[in-house]
């Protein structure tokens, strides 16, 4: 998790040892705390400190009947308020610590869409509780960025139409999922022709002016993406540990709104509505048990 620290503006950590002082602060004066039995004599905790507008950082652990707190790991967040609801999500839990992934068959992006639950503690408690569904529909997106760059839009007077192929797509590949060989056979010749359309075309132009946006996996980590997507509004905030600045992007990418947090100085460009930002992202989420 270090490798995301500078995003939240924590740039100058770069080991535990450094993080013990801010480990105090988190555990001696919380802004959230939860805790939600996971056995007969055990608890499951999360601390949770704001550091900053909205962004922060989470210490998960075990707490024993005698009061004793174990600390297993730590992750930095960043929280949003976009709302998305009509997903299929579902969790997973991760093998090696008690935390979690939440699995998202999303049609308009046309992939499995993977990020990490921030709310962990809260989802124990509704295992614990029998409150949990198998399956969720609701979500607040957010990602973490350490490299980004504003590009310009690209200049599109078919947002209508945009629109309107991407719900018949999403309901194409809905069917194909269930086995329809019409719609795989048209997904198949949409995406032949896409290609060799965007192969004549990049002889005579930039791919940045003709890819809008895009939302792809990048590296080994199932939960981390390489964005391309429309800013539709930003906030500058600072970190009041270390005083660094922090953008708050909220940006919209084939469909899917989610807010990003990225150092300043990590962000060539200024942001802007209408203009687009380009870069790799922790995708995080916090599930809404409806």
């Amino acid at each position: 998790m270090h490798s995301f620290l500078p995003s939240i503006g924590f740039t100058n950590i770069k080991n535990r040892q450094q993080l013990e002082p801010i480990y105090r602060q988190i555990l001696e004066s919380p802004d959230r705390k939860f805790i939600s039995t996971i056995s007969a004599d055990t608890c499951l905790v999360q601390f949770s400190k704001d550091f900053g507008e909205r962004f922060g950082i989470s210490l998960v652990g075990e707490m024993s009947k005698d009061g004793s707190i174990s600390i297993e790991y730590y992750f930095p967040y960043v929280t949003s308020k976009l709302l998305t609801d009509d997903e299929n999500i579902y969790v997973e839990k991760y093998s090696d610590k008690r935390a979690y992934a939440g699995v998202s068959s999303d049609f308009s992006l046309g992939m499995t869409l993977i990020f990490f639950i921030t709310n962990i503690a809260d989802y124990e408690k509704s295992l614990w509780m029998n409150r949990s569904n198998k399956y969720f529909s609701k979500a607040y997106f957010s990602g973490l960025s350490v490299n980004g760059m504003i590009i310009l839009d690209v200049d599109d007077h078919s947002d209508k139409n945009t629109s309107y192929g991407n719900a018949k797509r999403s309901k194409l590949i809905e069917a194909a999922k269930k086995g329809d060989p019409d719609a795989i056979e048209s997904l198949t010749l949409e995406d032949m022709d896409t290609y060799n359309t965007i192969g004549r075309r990049t002889h005579k132009e930039d791919v940045l002016s003709i890819v809008k946006s895009s939302f792809m996996p990048v590296g080994i980590e199932t939960d981390h993406y390489a964005v391309i997507g429309t800013i539709t509004s930003y906030i500058e905030t600072t970190n009041s540990y270390t005083n660094e600045s922090i953008y708050l992007i909220d940006v919209e990418s084939n469909d899917l709104t989610f807010t990003v947090a990225i150092n300043k100085n990590h962000l060539l460009g200024e942001p802007a509505p209408g203009r687009r930002f380009k870069g790799d992202v922790w995708l995080q989420g916090h599930i809404v048990n409806s």
